[in-house]
């Protein structure tokens, strides 16, 4: 992501603030420049804008923008009258993509095209857009203007940043588009309670999950699970097993969550010397692969959760939440209990506790969709039944798993190729 902003003096804006930053700005990604567009038939290569309602909406959602797992943010939201291009911010709690859409204007009448996307790691993302909202901030700085709402926000942000403790609260607050610095008391309550449990993304996926349910009695369920136990959610060869898979501790080995899904789910297929034409009817199957007793089983229904995977002293357990006895229930539990494995798999060291729920972007979650998929129903096994002429419910109820399942693993065969060939 690459900017350039070039300042025009003395404005008529009513608001002080407004008139001491307009300018002409172009923003890039992949050095594309995505503020071309069509002023009627007049094609232009920057817009015209106020920069201050950027920098003060950036400011105000940085810890929406950066705790959110499901939806974006675009800057269209912080405009004040200009046009501008619909700029996405989506963040999955390791990469953050920044993606241009198309956009059309009536009045007066402007389109801006779709364009490229760009991915970037946090860090990198963090840095562009603190750079982005300082250099307009000290803009108004040098024209005598220090005191503003943007500068009192944005202060407070870093200072946020600058504490561990206190910025991974806010971004658990960000999840749920809240602004943490004005959050109800029950809801901090929740997140507070909720840090004695999980760390890091877990805790911000348990919290992002949670929208919706009842969050004391998930947390309720989450406890009662810690406390137990017994020999019903025991997999003790779990952690030698994903050891073995991954060697030793491999740094990240790619921004995007799917590749070390994918890369994952066939080491541990290897260390469990398991054949492409090995099939798991349910979750006990792959218990007993993990060292499980005959006593394994679902856990108590719960609600904003599929799973819980614990990592403690006394070994390695896995919570099934309870679905009932349906044939779609007994594709979930299996389903579930994969994902769980999966999230050891890649995470094993990162958090003791991990949730496992339906946050589809956030990128644990992301990370153990792709590693089921491959471990369930690997795609070379899926291709070969297609070769022998096998429609898609005939294969998906070969795996035990649901009909989408195989489509994704179809659909995506090229990047779990290409996924399992280069990292």
């Amino acid at each position: 992501m690459k900017y350039s902003i070039e300042w025009l003096d003395q404005q008529n804006n009513a608001v002080p603030e407004e008139a001491a930053t307009v300018a002409d700005v172009r923003l890039f990604l992949n050095q594309v420049n995505v503020t071309e567009h069509l002023n009627g038939r007049v094609p232009q290569d920057h817009i015209t804008i106020a920069m201050y309602g950027l920098a003060y909406g950036l400011a105000r959602d940085w810890w929406k923008i950066f705790g959110l797992r499901e939806g974006d943010v675009s800057l269209i939201s912080y405009r004040s009258g200009y046009v501008v291009p619909d700029i996405r911010l989506r963040f999955d709690g390791a990469a953050f993509e920044i993606a241009a859409e198309q956009r059309v204007y009536d009045n007066p009448g402007v389109r801006f095209w779709a364009g490229p996307a760009e991915v970037i790691p946090r860090q990198e993302a963090e840095a562009h857009l603190g750079r982005f909202i300082e250099e307009i901030l000290d803009r108004l700085k040098s024209l005598g203007m220090s005191e503003s709402g943007a500068h009192t926000r944005w202060a407070r942000v870093k200072s946020s940043l600058n504490n561990p403790a206190e910025a991974l609260f806010c971004e658990a607050a960000g999840s749920l588009a809240l602004d943490p610095y004005q959050i109800d008391g029950p809801t901090a309550d929740f997140i507070e309670d909720a840090e004695s449990v999980f760390r890091g993304q877990a805790l911000v996926e348990f919290v992002a999950g949670s929208a919706g349910v009842r969050r004391p009695d998930l947390l309720d369920w989450v406890r009662r699970m810690l406390a137990d136990r017994s020999s019903h959610y025991r997999v003790p060869d779990l952690e030698s097993i994903v050891r073995e898979a991954a060697g030793t501790r491999l740094p990240d080995l790619t921004p995007q969550a799917w590749a070390i899904g994918y890369k994952r789910a066939r080491q541990v297929r290897q260390v469990l010397n398991l054949d492409q034409a090995d099939r798991f009817s349910s979750f006990r199957d792959i218990a007993k692969h993990l060292g499980a007793g005959p006593s394994f089983n679902v856990a108590p229904k719960a609600e904003g959760i599929r799973a819980l995977r614990t990592h403690h002293s006394g070994g390695c357990q896995i919570h099934l939440r309870n679905h009932g006895e349906s044939d779609v229930a007994r594709s979930q539990h299996l389903f579930a209990m994969a994902r769980a494995l999966g999230d050891a798999a890649c995470f094993l060291d990162d958090e003791q506790v991990a949730p496992i729920n339906d946050l589809h972007n956030a990128y644990r979650q992301a990370a153990g969709r792709a590693f089921a998929a491959e471990f369930l129903a690997p795609v070379d096994e899926i291709r070969s039944m297609q070769a022998d002429q096998h429609d898609l419910m005939s294969i998906a109820d070969e795996f035990s798993v649901a009909p989408h399942v195989i489509e994704r693993q179809i659909e995506n065969s090229a990047r779990i190729a290409k996924a399992c060939s280069e990292y």
